[in-house]
């Protein structure tokens, strides 16, 4: 049993419970909180208590050693060591001993406040958005049903009105008669979508979104045991006379089992439910009429027209939902890999960046792919923790390595290629018609003749030594051995080869098309399968990047191109 299957249609309860589910990690939050200052109060005052019998026990040594001896028997015996007392050897220890648990103590006060609790608000923050979202997107289904449904209700409006028209208005009974075809007509057609749009809602929609819910529920309790288990992990290593409740603890939580909690849930919760009748056709009080679609010519022009309008909108939802698709296939498998690897939970265990629009008016080297930032129009990000600059395309790649640190960067790229020495990463299947190229140190390089690269100087350049290359902005060079991590690459340019600075380059950026296309606009290219295209912006709008061909600049689809090799 799940969650979409039995409780059709209670998207509010399922919300609530789960919402009461995020709201306990808060409430643990303050127990672990006033916890840690218990234990720092009490470590504090043992460290005092400890102090102060110390004090006493120094005073008191001779005498609780030798007893009360006389002034010249203390002389002469001058060289008595108080330490060879066993008695008082020992309630040394036991005070030092003390002292070293309320440090202990104190340790561990610092490690509920700065690790469980910081792992509890992460999680419960990151549930919590997503509970959200889903909401959100419930509410937007919602409201796509509603539209339908008043859609449906207008159109039968329209039919009644119509139809009085036909019976007062004989003078205009030609024009009203088929006015009222073509409304009966329209209002037959939204009857039909609005119980294809009523079966996908309540058969696909909210049963998966209701699923979605129960998986952010799961997570939410498997993200409870885990901190669980650390916290009692740690009361195990604070004292060895409570491990054994820690074990009987631990093992209690090790039991919990997320989906006899969601079958509970489901079994005091599940009420029986009819699933609402189909629409069925009304005719007017006036007509007497039948759901039968009429088929006379001008009702076929006018229908066909309709389909035809229907099957462009259909062609351009159908590209989105395969875009769409494709976006939920990739979230999917990332959410599996997160699933399958505890590791990988960015928000669990590493710091995210806090990054902040910026604009570069002197130019900066990107701290991920190593080229250069430049521009007064906001072209990139700055982390406010520790200064990382980046593209604002390179955003989503880079890795969670905040340092908090002002100026204490960690710089590090994600790089996945089929052959470490090629400038492009690996290409997906032409199966779906799609090709990616992937990041690495060198941003969009392409031109390739054999083992070389056409590149761009982006500025002047002086060589200092005989083994580096002198450039000027604009001239053209070709690269024979990329940037190792240097920051500087091989170059041939006149006749010269040597080391120029790999942020003062550009790579050309050329792809070659896979398939055939025509414009549709005067702002698109018609391109033939073969054509090479120089890219010039690859952040025109979803899908569609433009580019130059034969002198002419215009938009194509990017998934009908691959990198040119």
């Amino acid at each position: 049993m799940n969650f979409g299957t039995e409780l059709k249609d209670q998207v509010s309860s399922v919300n609530q419970f789960v919402q009461s589910g995020i709201q306990f990690l808060n409430e643990f939050k303050d127990f672990i909180k006033e916890r840690a200052q218990i234990e720092k109060e009490y470590a504090q005052k043992i460290e005092i208590l400890v102090k102060k019998h110390s004090n006493k026990k120094d005073k008191k040594a001779l005498a609780m050693t030798v007893g009360d001896v006389s002034t010249s028997q203390k002389e002469n015996d001058s060289e008595f060591d108080v330490d060879s007392s066993t008695f008082l050897k020992a309630w040394s220890v036991i005070l030092d001993e003390t002292e070293n648990i309320a440090k202990e103590r104190a340790k561990f006060s610092d490690i509920l406040s700065t690790r469980v609790i910081e792992k509890v608000r992460t999680v419960s923050a990151k549930k919590e958005e997503i509970r959200k979202k889903h909401m959100e997107f419930a509410q937007k289904l919602i409201n796509e049903r509603d539209k339908a449904y008043t859609e449906r209700k207008k159109s039968k409006t329209r039919y009644d009105e119509c139809c009085v028209e036909v019976q007062n208005s004989q003078q205009k009974l030609e024009r009203a008669s088929d006015d009222k075809i073509f409304d009966k007509n329209l209002y037959i057609l939204a009857i039909r979508v609005s119980n294809e749009l009523k079966k996908k809602y309540y058969h696909s929609d909210v049963p998966a979104l209701i699923n979605q819910l129960q998986e952010l529920n799961e997570s939410r309790i498997i993200a409870v045991r885990n901190i669980w288990d650390d916290y009692m992990g740690f009361e195990l290593a604070l004292l060895s006379d409570s491990k054994n409740h820690a074990d009987m603890a631990r093992l209690a939580i090790n039991n919990i089992d997320s989906h006899a909690d969601s079958q509970l849930f489901i079994r005091y919760n599940k009420r029986s439910w009819e699933e609402p009748t189909d629409f069925d056709f009304e005719p007017s009080s006036i007509f007497e009429d039948t759901e039968e679609l009429i088929n006379d010519e001008n009702s076929q022009v006018y229908l066909s027209n309709k389909l035809s309008k229907a099957k462009r909108n259909l062609e351009k939802l159908a590209l989105e939902i395969e875009s769409k698709r494709k976006e939920i296939d990739g979230m999917e498998s990332l959410k599996e890999a997160y699933e399958n690897n505890s590791k990988l939970d960015v928000g669990s265990d590493h710091e995210i960046h806090d990054f902040k629009n910026a604009s570069f008016a002197i130019p900066t080297t990107c701290d991920l792919c190593q080229t250069t930032i430049w521009g007064i129009a906001k072209q990139g990000f700055t982390c406010k923790d520790c200064g990382y600059n980046c593209h604002a395309r390179c955003e989503m790649k880079v890795p969670p390595t905040c340092t908090k640190q002002r100026g204490n960067i960690v710089r590090g790229i994600a790089q996945t290629f089929s052959n470490p020495g090629s400038p492009w990463g690996t290409l997906s299947s032409r199966s779906n018609n799609t090709t990616v190229p992937l990041t690495q140190s060198i941003a969009d390089i392409t031109d390739r003749e054999g083992d070389t690269w056409k590149a761009e100087a982006l500025y002047d350049y002086i060589a200092d030594t005989e083994e580096e290359l002198s450039i000027s902005a604009g001239d053209i060079i070709t690269v024979f051995e990329l940037d190792d991590g240097s920051g500087w690459v091989k170059a041939f340019y006149n006749g010269k080869e040597g080391l120029v600075p790999a942020s003062y380059i550009e790579y050309h950026d050329f792809v070659q098309v896979l398939y055939d296309y025509e414009s549709q606009s005067p702002e698109e290219l018609t391109i033939k399968e073969g054509d090479v295209i120089q890219v010039t912006n690859r952040d025109v709008a979803e899908g569609w990047w433009e580019g130059i061909l034969d002198g002419v600049t215009g938009q194509f689809p990017a998934n009908y191109v691959a990198p040119l090799e």
